[in-house]
C-alpha cells in the first residue's frame, strides 16, 4: 500500500482536529445551556418556610416518660426534621426526620426526649433545630429555640402479675374476697417477693389507693412512686396484711414472668391457667396463648372468663368485630363484669359505631366507678360522633377521678375544643400529650383535633 504524502496527511490531520475541536466545543455549549437550564429550573422550584415555632421553653417531665411538642408553620408540604443538641456539650443527641410528608400549614411532633439509643437525655439545656424538607428535595431555612429539661420524680413499677376478682377467678382459686386484684405471679427475686407478697394473695390497696376495681389499679399504678416504700394492703386467706415495697423506677421493666406463670397453671386451677393466657396476650405471644386456650374443657369454656380471654386475643389480633362477639358472650353470661364492657365500648368504637361505644363505655364507668379512662373513652366517643354537649360531663368526671390519666384530659380537652372555648381546649390537650404513652393514639389526637385547630 502506497503511503499518503506527508503534506496530504498533515492537512488530514489538521482537518479531523479542527473538527474535534468544533465538536467539542458544541458539545461544551450544549452542557453549559443544558446546566444554565437545570439552574433556571432549580431556581423555579418553590422552596417551603417554616414560621412560628412553638417548643416548650422549660420541660418539667416524670424521669422515663419525658416527651414535648413542636409546633411549626410550613408554607409546603413537607418532611419536619428536628434536631437535638446538648447546648453544654455541642453534641448532637436525636435527629429525627418524619417519614409522613405533612401537608401546609400548622405541624406538630410529638419528640421523645431521649437519644439516639433510646435512653433519656440527662437533665440540662438543649438547642431544638427544626427544618423541613419539601417533596421536591428543597430545604427550608431551620427554626431555633432553647429548652430546658427538668425531672421530676421517677413511676414505680411492681414485678407482679395481677388479674381482677371476678366469679369465676373466686370460684376457681377458693377465694374469700370478692374484689381486689389477685396476684398471679411475681418475680422470684424482685422487690414484690422480697415484701413477703406471694402467689394467691388478694391486694385491695396499694399506697392508700383502693384497687378493688381494675380502674382503681389502673389509677394507683400511675400514682405509684419509684424508690420510696410504699404500703400493699392484701388479703390472705381470711386475713389481712401489710407489705411495705420499694419499686424501681418503670424504666427498668419487669422480668419475664412467664415461667412462675406456668408452675401456677400447673396447678390445674382454671384461674392460673387465665392468667398464664393473659400474659401471653400482654406480652405478644399470641399462638402461646392460643394454645393454653385450646387446652381448656368444655365447662370452662363456656364461662364469662373464658369469653373474655377469647376477645382479649382477638383484640391483640386486630380483629375488633371478632372480638366484639365474645365480649357481647361475657356480657350475656355476666352482666357485671366492668372489663367486658370496657372491652365491648372499644371494639366498638374500632369498628366505627361511636353511639354505641359511647353507651359501652358509660355502662363500664357504671361498674368501676374508679374507672376514669372509662368516662374519658365514652366523651371521646361522644365526640366522634358529634355529640360535643354529652361528652362534657363524663370529660369533667374523668378528670376529676384522675387528673393524671392523659385520656381524661383529652377527652376534656376536646369537649372545650367543641364547646366554644377553643383557646383553652388547645392548652389542655398539649398538656394531654405530652403525659401518653402510646404514640399511635397521640399522633390520631393531632392529626384530627390539634392541628385543625391550633392557629
Amino acid at each position: 500500500m502506497r503511503r499518503q504524502p506527508a503534506h496530504i496527511a498533515l492537512a488530514l490531520g489538521f482537518t479531523a482536529l479542527t473538527a474535534s475541536v468544533i465538536t467539542v466545543l458544541g458539545h461544551t455549549a450544549n452542557q453549559s445551556a443544558a446546566a444554565a437550564g437545570i439552574r433556571t429550573y432549580a431556581t423555579a422550584l418553590p422552596t417551603p418556610k417554616l414560621s412560628a415555632l412553638q417548643v416548650p421553653g422549660t420541660l418539667t417531665a416524670q424521669q422515663g416518660h419525658a416527651r414535648f411538642l413542636v409546633g411549626v408553620r410550613t408554607s409546603l408540604a413537607a418532611h419536619i426534621v428536628v434536631r437535638i443538641t446538648n447546648v453544654t456539650t455541642k453534641k448532637i443527641m436525636n435527629a429525627i426526620t418524619e417519614p409522613a410528608l405533612h401537608k401546609a400549614g400548622r405541624v406538630f411532633l410529638l419528640v421523645q426526649a431521649t437519644d439516639t439509643r433510646g435512653f433519656q437525655l440527662p437533665a440540662g439545656t438543649y438547642s431544638i433545630f427544626v427544618g423541613a424538607r419539601a417533596a421536591n428535595g428543597r430545604n427550608a431555612l431551620a427554626l431555633r429555640a432553647t429548652m430546658h429539661l427538668v425531672y421530676t420524680a421517677p413511676r414505680g413499677v411492681l414485678d407482679w402479675f395481677t388479674v381482677p376478682v371476678g366469679p369465676d377467678i373466686r370460684a376457681s382459686l377458693l377465694l374469700h374476697m370478692g374484689a381486689g386484684q389477685v396476684v398471679m405471679a411475681v418475680n422470684p427475686r424482685g422487690p414484690v417477693a422480697n415484701a413477703g407478697i406471694v402467689r394467691g394473695d388478694v391486694v385491695v390497696k396499694i399506697n392508700g389507693t383502693s384497687v378493688a376495681t381494675p380502674g382503681g389499679l389502673a389509677t394507683a399504678l400511675r400514682q405509684l412512686p419509684a424508690n420510696s416504700s410504699v404500703p400493699i394492703v392484701l388479703v390472705r386467706g381470711i386475713t389481712t396484711l401489710t407489705r411495705n415495697v420499694t419499686a424501681p423506677p418503670d424504666w427498668t421493666g419487669i422480668p419475664s414472668l412467664g415461667a412462675p406463670l406456668a408452675a401456677a397453671a400447673k396447678t390445674g386451677l382454671f384461674g392460673y391457667s387465665y392468667a398464664q393466657a393473659a400474659y401471653d396476650i400482654s406480652t405478644g405471644n399470641a399462638s402461646g396463648a392460643s394454645k393454653i386456650i385450646a387446652t381448656w374443657s368444655k365447662a370452662n369454656g363456656a364461662t364469662a372468663l373464658a369469653q373474655i380471654a377469647h376477645a382479649q386475643l382477638l383484640a391483640a389480633e386486630f380483629q375488633p368485630a371478632a372480638a366484639l362477639g365474645y365480649w357481647n358472650k361475657a356480657l350475656a353470661l355476666n352482666s357485671s363484669l366492668s372489663a367486658a364492657a370496657f372491652g365491648q365500648g372499644l371494639a366498638l368504637d374500632t369498628t366505627g359505631h361511636d353511639p354505641a361505644a359511647a353507651n359501652a363505655f358509660a355502662r363500664a364507668a357504671a361498674l368501676d366507678h374508679a374507672n376514669a379512662s372509662a368516662l374519658a373513652f365514652e366523651a371521646l366517643a361522644e365526640e366522634q360522633a358529634h355529640l360535643p354537649y354529652l361528652a362534657v360531663s363524663p370529660a369533667l368526671a374523668a378528670v376529676a377521678l384522675d387528673p393524671s390519666d392523659p385520656n381524661a384530659l383529652a377527652s376534656n380537652a376536646i369537649a372545650l375544643m367543641q364547646t366554644g372555648q377553643p383557646a383553652e381546649g388547645i392548652a389542655a390537650l398539649k398538656r394531654s400529650l405530652v403525659l401518653t404513652d402510646d404514640q399511635a393514639r397521640a399522633q390520631m389526637l393531632i392529626t384530627t383535633f390539634l392541628e385543625p385547630a391550633a392557629p
